[in-house]
């Protein structure tokens, strides 16, 4: 496996990320593309015996920064280390892509690079969390702020699929996130997803909500949420996992006595150490890109960039994972149809974004504003309501209308085409939110 890495991207790149990438190519034999300003890696390179390691260096003049507004940074520097690295993964240059950078950056970047996979609106990230009995994933852990019960439907196929692949387990259970077992508790939009999901046992093995301590108790393999509920319940548990190694640490250091007892569980203690740190994790993948795109935590050091770069060379997530997400979502349609994808909402944004960045030959000249002018078709189909052109026949709203909302209200505009309906006629432009950095 090839993985494009993001090198000048976290709090301690480029010395972290060149040390990881050291590692891993010696530990795993992961072939490494160090993207990034050539002479900086080079010198960091340089430090390291890494002579005969499958290691090589593409070349990027510019950087984000971590406190860089995500959508303007994607715009205003198309020559990025985290943009090259994500056009290597697009061309097959690279299977996968890894960063540490800037995590809202990141979403932006792969979603206008890399495109969404098709029927998937919002991307989400999955979280691994440690339990009592292994390991569980959290999705969505920061991505989206708001969603539609539909946008959790998809959470749930995209992390089942996950699991069952890259942690070989044959009929992940999937629960959504509330403040109660009971099928009374939630909200409106969890008991909306809830519904969707008990009616396709043939897809997803739903077992229904489980709380907030249900997380850590393995009671789930897959827990569904909104990116906001998920960023606060992961924050909980690494600060809570902190503090309680913090403590432990005090009680065995206190006296003598506290020293005694650590020699007789002092292996015990660096196993829960290990466990509970998100260091060897690494990172986590943004599903629903059409590619592989690895979030690692802005203050990764090499050995979390190191288990990043491992996490993204696993097979099957390369070559499994996407497929059988497309191939399942295709199959629901008919029962959970998504609106189609329309001339606004932030999915167009992104489209109209990554022409721009590409300098696409069919958008024509570019305005004195510096914007690409519209094409005359689309100028035409919008004057006469004209429906577009799909694979060449003409584009017919026969999709049946879903359950419930699919038209989700993005930061003050609606996706997929459709207006929400507070919406003027030319909808603010969506402010991505930040997730949270791995």
């Amino acid at each position: 496996m090839k993985i494009a890495l993001d090198a000048m991207g976290g709090d301690l790149a480029p010395k972290a990320t060149v040390e990881g990438a050291v590692l891993a190519a010696r530990d795993f034999g992961v072939e490494v593309v160090l993207v990034g300003d050539r002479d900086a890696l080079a010198r960091e390179l340089a430090s390291h015996d890494a002579a005969n390691l499958p290691i090589r260096i593409e070349h990027a003049p510019e950087s984000i920064m971590m406190d860089e507004s995500p959508l303007e940074a994607v715009i205003a520097k198309p020559r990025s280390s985290m943009h090259v690295g994500l056009e290597l993964v697009k061309r097959g240059d690279a299977d996968a892509f890894v960063s540490a950078g800037n995590s809202g950056a990141q979403m932006a970047a792969s979603m206008m690079v890399l495109g969404n996979l098709l029927s998937v609106d919002r991307p989400a990230i999955a979280s691994v969390v440690p339990t009592s009995e292994g390991l569980a994933l959290l999705v969505d852990a920061g991505a989206n702020v708001e969603v539609k019960p539909i946008h959790l439907v998809q959470f749930a196929i995209m992390g089942s699929v996950y699991w069952r692949h890259v942690r070989n387990v044959s009929r992940p259970r999937i629960g959504i996130l509330s403040n109660g077992e009971e099928s009374s508790k939630g909200t409106d939009l969890t008991r909306a997803a809830a519904t969707i999901l008990s009616q396709m046992p043939s897809y997803v093995n739903y077992i229904g909500y489980v709380e907030g301590r249900d997380i850590n108790r393995a009671k789930a393999d897959v827990i569904v949420t909104d990116g906001f509920t998920g960023n606060v319940a992961l924050k909980t548990m690494e600060g809570m996992a902190s503090f309680m190694l913090g403590n432990l640490r005090e009680l065995f250091t206190a006296n003598w006595r506290g020293r005694l007892s650590y020699l007789l569980v002092r292996k015990h203690l660096s196993e829960m150490r290990t466990k509970l740190d998100p260091h060897e994790y690494g990172g986590a993948p943004l599903l629903g890109v059409s590619g592989v795109s690895i979030i690692a935590h802005g203050s990764s050091n090499s050995h979390a960039i190191r288990s990043a770069l491992r996490a993204a060379a696993h097979e099957a997530l390369v070559k499994q994972v996407n497929p059988e997400i497309l191939d399942i979502l295709a199959k629901i349609q008919p029962s959970v149809p998504v609106k189609p994808t329309g001339g606004k909402g932030i999915r167009a944004l992104f489209s109209r974004m990554r022409e721009r960045l590409q300098r696409h030959p069919k958008e024509g000249e570019q305005s004195k504003t510096g914007e690409l002018a519209e094409p005359a078709a689309a100028g035409e189909r919008k004057r006469t309501g004209e429906l577009p052109i799909v694979n060449g026949t003409a584009a017919r709203d026969t999709t049946p209308r879903p359950v419930v909302e699919a038209a989700p209200a993005v930061n003050g505009s609606a996706s997929n085409g459709e207006r929400s309906p507070k919406e003027t006629s030319k909808p603010a432009e969506p402010v991505i939110e930040q997730p949270i950095k791995h």
